[in-house]
């Protein structure tokens, strides 16, 4: 049934008339008189209406009470209810009101009372200041309980309207809520995520300025390096031998500052080491005093590497850099303190194990395990634990680039990795390497002796006073000659003065006004058959390739020691050259602009490079560059 046709009424009272009163008041049934009337007037004059009701009767407050549960489980709910006061022997009209309201609290009821059997102040005591109820006094006129029956029906309906109007709006705010709630969670989310992104890509610039800061920093150092890697091995031959332990711990010191700033600029930049036969074990026992150093002595350290176990090729600073990350993260997942532990083994891995992983291919690896006793990662991390700028450090205590470094570098070493974890047992990192060997690993046998020149004219070419000198010191006690030149403006002009008497050129890449690749450059236009070596504090691929394609013999790393000096030198002298410039201080005709430069009377070309005329000499070169373009 509708709520909004709702005029079903209960009348409770002990006596049968009273019932009947209320039926010929709220449903009058139709007379004759009426019926004869609008027979003969033919429908002249409108029929009388009045609204119609529902009755039913109930003789005592228990059976009115049964009547209103019935109704409402039969879903047809009375909208009011005319209550006698007094019905013997059962419950008076005041409680049963009380009790028809636990059942519907929308019921209207109408206390109908023949004398005081409450005052108006008990009945308000016992029901509260309510607009549910009202009281009729008996005798009362038709008129007054058609009227209430009408203004309580719709009253009831206005009600029941209201309140589905409001359940309705409630719903539709509750709905709304919900959207904006949804709406401003992935707000946040988004916002996180910004704020994240902004978060890395802050942290990259960051780390590209460092990187740039730490490739100048770095080519300073080499330059530093260098000279005193050389000198300690010109002092061996000039010292007392109880100096001579005093000599390999400064070669020592400077070869680990060396590698230190090497580990710097791979970190920075990412450059490609040289790949060569290494022992895996030099690298576990070097993370070991590491570790012994600088890790909580909480950090219980232990690990067993077979003496037998077969080589690896690969950078060492690299595969170096791969062990210190995975050690750094097992100390930080054991913050008061565990077992960490590196061990290594030959591993066969067949068709079957390598299809269970990504990245590996059958064949005979050497497998390093890290694991710790740590808080362990938790699965539905595991598969973004590589991902570049992830991390579950705090900001400010991890990058999210470690491991992330760590899968590029067994990746360009050709290998792959495996991690298995269980939350608050700890995490095992196992790096696969391919094995190699059979190939003689770095460090292993005597050295061989640094081979010696015959006299050869070496024009060395450096920026760096320290680094000319130890240089030509070295050659010459080698049995070298040797020219110099302090950057590429000056080496053209020794080179153009000496009539093709220079048997190489070893120059500096990085220097002012005329660097390391321009002056290559234009040697090869000079001389097409012209010998060069050159070095350099940093590694620059670019570089490199216009090295490569201007046949650059070899291209020496600072700081250099002096047998790497002697065997590329010795390597680029091989075989003897067959000279092909042109004598008789003449220059390459399709330079005029570097031929005008010759003074009249012949002058000495190097002249041409002091500070007076270096303006000159840099704009004609200049004009030389755009030549050969």
């Amino acid at each position: 049934m509708s709520t909004h046709s709702n005029r079903r009424i209960l009348i409770i009272d002990d006596n049968a008339a009273i019932h009947e009163d209320f039926r010929k008041i709220l449903c009058p049934a139709t007379g004759d008189f009426d019926r004869i009337e609008a027979e003969f007037f033919r429908e002249a004059t409108p029929a009388r209406s009045q609204p119609g009701f529902e009755i039913d009767s109930a003789f005592q407050g228990e059976e009115g009470v049964a009547k209103v549960r019935a109704s409402l489980a039969e879903g047809k709910p009375y909208a009011m209810a005319f209550v006698d006061v007094r019905m013997p022997p059962g419950m008076d009209g005041v409680e049963t009101a009380e009790q028809l309201w636990g059942l519907a609290p929308s019921l209207q009821v109408v206390i109908c009372t023949a004398y005081s059997d409450y005052s108006w102040a008990e009945m308000l005591n016992r029901l509260g200041a309510s607009d549910r109820f009202l009281v009729l006094k008996k005798p009362f006129a038709s008129v007054e309980a058609l009227q209430l029956a009408c203004a309580l029906c719709e009253k009831w309906r206005l009600t029941e309207e209201a309140r589905d109007r409001l359940a309705e709006t409630e719903r539709i705010v509750a709905e709304r809520t919900s959207e904006l709630r949804a709406a401003n969670e992935q707000l946040h989310g988004e916002i996180e995520q910004r704020q994240q992104a902004e978060a890395h890509l802050l942290r990259a610039q960051r780390l590209e300025s460092i990187g740039t800061l730490a490739s100048g920093i770095a080519h300073d150092l080499n330059n530093m390096l260098a000279p005193i890697l050389m000198s300690a091995d010109l002092l061996r031959s000039q010292v007392p031998e109880d100096a001579l332990e005093l000599i390999d711990l400064i070669e020592a010191s400077g070869d680990r500052a060396a590698r230190v700033v090497k580990q710097v600029l791979t970190f920075a930049r990412g450059i490609e080491g040289d790949r060569l036969p290494l022992r895996p074990i030099q690298l576990v026992r070097e993370m070991e005093k590491v570790i012994a150093e600088t890790f909580p002595r909480s950090i219980h350290l232990g690990s067993h590497v077979p003496g037998d176990l077969s080589m690896v090729e690969g950078d060492a600073t690299q595969l170096h850099q791969v062990l210190l990350n995975l050690c750094v993260n097992a100390r930080d997942a054991m913050p008061e303190g565990g077992d960490l532990r590196i061990e290594a083994d030959d591993f066969e891995v067949d068709e079957h194990y390598a299809s269970m992983l990504p990245g590996a291919r059958p064949g005979h690896y050497v497998r390093v395990r890290v694991s710790d006793t740590g808080d362990g990662i938790p699965p539905h991390l595991l598969e973004k634990i590589f991902d570049p700028f992830f991390t579950t450090k705090p900001l400010g205590k991890g990058t999210g680039l470690g491991l992330s470094t760590v899968v590029g570098i067994v990746r360009s070493h050709e290998g792959f990795i495996d991690v298995r974890s269980e939350v608050g047992k700890g995490t095992t990192f196992e790096i696969y390497l391919p094995s190699a060997s059979g190939e003689k690993a770095v460090g292993g046998g005597e050295t061989a002796a640094a081979p010696v020149g015959h006299g050869e004219l070496i024009l060395v070419v450096d920026d760096e006073k320290a680094v000319r000198d130890v240089t030509e010191s070295v050659l010459a006690r080698h049995g070298y000659r040797t020219l110099s030149a302090g950057d590429g403006a000056e080496a053209i002009t020794v080179f153009a003065s000496q009539n093709g008497n220079i048997d190489a050129v070893f120059t500096d890449i990085m220097m002012p006004l005329v660097d390391g690749v321009a002056l290559c450059r234009v040697l090869r236009k000079i001389d097409p058959n012209v010998r060069i070596m050159a070095a350099t504090g940093l590694s620059d691929e670019n570089r490199a390739d216009e090295l490569r394609a201007l046949n650059v013999g070899h291209v020496l790393g600072k700081p250099f020691t002096t047998n790497s000096l002697l065997a590329a030198l010795a390597e680029t002298l091989t075989p003897p050259r067959s000279p092909a410039f042109l004598g008789g201080g003449e220059l390459r005709t399709e330079f005029p602009g570097l031929a005008a430069l010759l003074p009249p009377g012949g002058a000495p070309l190097v002249e041409l490079a002091s500070e007076g005329r270096r303006g000159v000499f840099v704009e004609a070169f200049a004009e030389v560059e755009r030549g050969i373009e």
